[in-house]
């Protein structure tokens, strides 16, 4: 071989495994990344005692995917696309690495009764499952004042 032809195997190697490197935690802090919908997005499980219920709520076929712009501690949520509609404004409290604890952003604007009624319960509790390829997988579970525990599984990821 060459010297030109190595040089290039070299930077090919270099560049694949640049591009092999796997997501971690850190890498879902900030950015820009998506929500993808699907049927297991409007699955709820309640906890209350000993019983457990699950619920769905209708999905709106109209949007394909949520757009979250990310900073470190806030993130607005575009639920049809950046700069339609009004846009979701939230705060987010790490509370490690992999965790953080959503609450709606009540100096943005006014919140409805759900988003109130949910920063009232001390907002939702995000924790990672897994990550895979551009994707995290995660629990998010808000327990009530009164006991109860609202949980769901979601994905977010990198654009």
């Amino acid at each position: 071989m060459n010297k030109p032809a190595i040089i290039i195997a070299i930077i090919l190697l270099v560049g694949i495994n640049i591009n092999a490197q796997e997501l971690t935690c850190a890498d879902f802090r900030t950015g820009t990344f998506y929500i993808p919908t699907s049927d297991e997005m409007k699955k709820y499980t309640i906890t209350s005692n000993d019983s457990i219920s699950k619920i769905s709520t209708p999905r709106d076929i109209t949007i394909n995917k949520y757009i979250v712009i990310r900073e470190e501690n806030s993130q607005i949520e575009w639920i049809k696309g950046v700069d339609i509609g009004n846009p979701e404004y939230e705060i987010l409290e790490w509370i490690d690495d992999c965790t953080y604890r959503l609450t709606y952003d009540e100096s943005k604007g006014a919140l409805s009764e759900e988003k109130k009624w949910i920063n009232e319960n001390n907002g939702i509790v995000i924790t990672k499952s897994r990550i895979d390829g551009k994707c995290m997988f995660y629990d998010a579970i808000m327990t009530t004042n009164d006991g109860r525990k609202i949980s769901q599984k979601g994905i977010i990821c990198a654009e």
